[in-house]
């Protein structure tokens, strides 16, 4: 059987080792490096060449059989353009032959370097994608030392930052990702705190946790028979919460484990929404 590709796409503007350090530890097969040089013949233009020079022969030295794809017509600061030049890349990444056996690539878009607009294209591109994931990557150890913070982001005695004056603002237009429905997430944190209760856990037992807790929403019609309520009740779990939270990637059954388990993502959506 084939290996899974991973495909990693990065910003490049300022930065080193928030771009190649990541790209390493994912072990990319391939990696999309968007840049924008606007006067190539200014010190401002050459610094931005260096950088993504410096960026490329790492990545090379680190991972020698790394394929570094370059995207850098479109201006890395330009919200809407980085949007189409993502979405584009996912789709030609995605629109590529594979062998029979062979599985999609994963697809990460770092959204830690580069602009803040190439930062939220990234994130809502990788929501919107079938398969893409966009990550984040913190700083363990800054170049500029405490020491020197105020000779270099302080002006006048005053404290200012990298940034002295700024441009009219850009409204990032508003796409539409709808929250996760509220009885599915109060049902799957009962869930998740159940197998943190219990290693075993059967059908009945989570019904009853949630007819006790006010989530369960299985109605019996008038005419329907007690005969076989139990089956019913199960069919109903299995369809409108399991087969829900599978379909979302919110639980899994990894092998040789003998229940269901939340995800990663599972986990996210029970501590992110409705946790008042």
């Amino acid at each position: 059987m084939s290996i899974k590709k991973c495909v990693v796409l990065s910003c490049v503007s300022f930065e080193t080792a928030m771009i190649v350090e990541p790209a390493v530890s994912y072990g990319a097969d391939e990696i999309h490096l968007f840049h924008y040089v606007r006067e190539p013949d200014s010190d401002k233009g050459r610094i931005y060449e260096e950088f993504y020079n410096e960026v490329c022969s790492q990545i090379r030295d680190k991972l020698p059989k790394v394929s570094i794809i370059e995207h850098a017509k479109s201006p890395v600061y330009d919200f809407q353009q980085m949007f189409r030049d993502i979405l584009s890349t996912i789709a030609e990444i995605r629109g590529r032959p594979r062998k029979k056996d062979e599985p999609p690539a994963d697809i990460l878009i770092n959204a830690s370097a580069g602009t803040s607009e190439f930062s939220a294209a990234a994130i809502i591109a990788s929501m919107m994608s079938e398969g893409v994931s966009s990550f984040t990557v913190g700083t363990r150890e800054f170049t500029i030392k405490i020491d020197d913070i105020k000779n270099l982001y302080y002006k006048a005695g005053k404290p200012v930052g990298l940034t002295e004056h700024t441009h009219a603002p850009h409204v990032i237009p508003n796409f539409r990702i709808d929250k996760p429905e509220e009885n599915q997430v109060r049902a799957l944190r009962t869930f998740y705190d159940m197998t943190q209760e219990s290693k075993s856990i059967s059908a009945s037992k989570v019904i009853q946790r949630f007819k006790d807790d006010g989530i369960w929403q299985y109605k019996a019609s008038p005419n329907e028979h007690k005969t076989g309520m139990k089956q019913k009740e199960t069919m109903y779990y299995q369809r409108h919460y399991l087969g829900v939270w599978l379909e979302n990637g919110w639980v899994e059954k990894p092998a040789g484990y003998g229940k269901y388990k939340l995800t990663e993502n599972g986990i996210v959506v029970v501590k992110t929404f409705y946790a008042e």
